[in-house]
This record gives C-alpha cells, structure tokens and sequence, in this order.
C-alpha cells in the first residue's frame, strides 16, 4: 500500500481513480490538485479524498505515484513544469488520450521518473459527478515507455493499472497514437460529421429517425472542447485515418455503383464479423 498518490485533476477519470484507489485500498491517503475552490470542495466531501489543494507543490508533498489528469492540451506544459516539484523517487504517469507530445515533453524536461499511460476508460459524460470507482473495470489500459524509459519503472506502472482491474497494452507513443486515431479518434469525428450532415437537414428526418441513428451518433455528445485538443494533439495521425476511410469508402461506392449485391454481401459479412468480435 502506498502513502499517498496524488490525482492532479479530478475530472471523470482523476475522480474515478480517487474512488477505485480509496475501494481497493492501494494507498492511505488521497491527495487532489484542482484549480477550481468548487472541485476541491467535492472532492472533500467524498471519502476518498484526504487533502485537496489549489497548490500543486503542496498536493504533491509526499506523494509516491502521481497522475497526471488534466486535458491533454495542458499535460505537455505541466509535465514541463512539474519536475522541480515531484518529492524525491515519486512515479509520474498520466490518462492522457496521445502520448507523442506527452513523452517528448517529459524526455525534453528530463522527468526519468515519467511513464505514459492511457486508459481506454470513459464516457461521452464529463466531470466529477459522473465518476464511477468501476470505470476501470476490465478495460485496455496503453502503457508507452520510450527508448529511454526504465523497464522498471515502467512495470511499476503497469501494475498500478493492472491493480485497478485494467488489461495492460504496451507499446510506443508512436504506435498508441496511430492506433486510437483509427479506433477512437476517427470513430468520433464521424459520428460528429454524421450530426453535422444531418443537421442541415430538416426537423421530419430527425423526427423519423430510430434507435439506430442514436447509438451510431452517441458518441458525438462528447466535450467539443476535449475533442478540439485531441485532433490538434494527433492531427498527423487522424488525417491518416481519414485517408484509410476515404479508400474504404471508395470502395462501398464502388460496388453500390455496379450493383455487386454479392460484393455487397461480403462486405457487409466482413464488417459484421468484426463488429462482433469487439468485446
């Protein structure tokens, strides 16, 4: 059991972490940074959290893991930042959804101590009222230790995702960010690119829409916001997806336009059977 892990940003998921620490008993004490007088109060109302402060020095004091919870447009400045504050041996790792810019940040601010994480763990739904200490629960966790990296520092860390319930990942920041853009990135700006299409269109077509349209467009409820520094943080990435959609589509058109009803078939046979593997 730890002394003290420190969540620097208790949205959904800093939140969340707070409460799955605090119910599986991995430390004593529960220490939160928040910029806001109004988070640090919820977190103290809650019996997960032991000290909340608008200090980031004084949240981190004898803190033996951190993670780094914030927006990701933020992470990279405060990974540049944090290093002179970090009490002596204490883990660094973060929820950040890309990684390149993340661990370039910590390498260029020589944090050895750093290694990235991502938990595929969240909901269109934001902030601490929504958090949940089952979030985590069977769900991929990404670990990215660069070239520089401590491979024990890295199974430490690993193994605190690992405590939370989570299936451990690894690979490069380079590859996490290719992978999420084509898995999660580009899945939800085509959701967002359907609402947007449709929008234009008018109120009878809403009206006669079914249960389809919404589980297809859910995920467009997301954070405008947190999407916006997603897409500028793995533009590259997601442009790629983008291009690997545009010959997929290409391709439906294609067929539609010969009216291969068999070619039809086996393409919709092949999207089902992948569909049905996602666990």
């Amino acid at each position: 059991m730890l002394k003290r892990i420190t969540i620097v940003g208790p949205g959904l998921l800093g939140a969340s972490l707070g409460m799955v620490v605090h119910a599986r008993e991995l430390t004593r004490q529960v220490s939160v940074w928040a910029r806001r007088e109004e988070s640090r109060d919820a977190c103290l109302q809650a019996p997960w959290c032991q000290v909340a402060s608008g200090d980031l020095e004084e949240a981190l004091e004898g803190a033996e893991l951190a993670i780094l919870c914030t927006p990701v447009v933020h992470l990279s400045e405060l990974i540049g930042s944090i290093g002179k504050l970090l009490p002596e041996n204490c883990l660094l790792t973060d929820v950040g959804s890309t990684k390149v810019a993340i661990c370039r940040a910590a390498a260029d601010a020589n944090l050895n101590n750093f290694v990235g994480a991502h938990p595929i763990a969240g909901s269109e739904k934001t902030g601490i009222e929504h958090a949940r200490s089952d979030l985590f629960d069977d769900r991929p966790c990404f670990v990215t230790p660069t070239e520089g990296s401590d491979p024990n520092l890295t199974k430490k860390v690993a193994e605190f995702w690992k405590s939370l319930g989570m299936r451990i990942i690894q690979s490069s920041p380079e590859e996490h960010d290719r992978i999420l853009a084509h898995v999660s990135h580009l899945p939800h700006f085509l959701a967002s690119a359907l609402c947007n299409l449709l929008a234009s269109k008018p109120q009878r077509w809403r009206d006669g829409s079914g249960q389809g349209l919404r589980d297809a467009t859910r995920i467009a409820a997301g954070s405008p916001t947190l999407w916006r520094d997603i897409a500028q943080q793995n533009r590259k990435e997601i442009i790629g997806a983008l291009d690997a959609l545009d010959t997929e589509t290409r391709n439906l058109r294609k067929i539609l336009e010969e009216n291969d009803s068999t070619a039809l078939f086996r393409w919709l046979e092949k999207g089902k059977a992948y569909r049905d593997s996602i666990a």
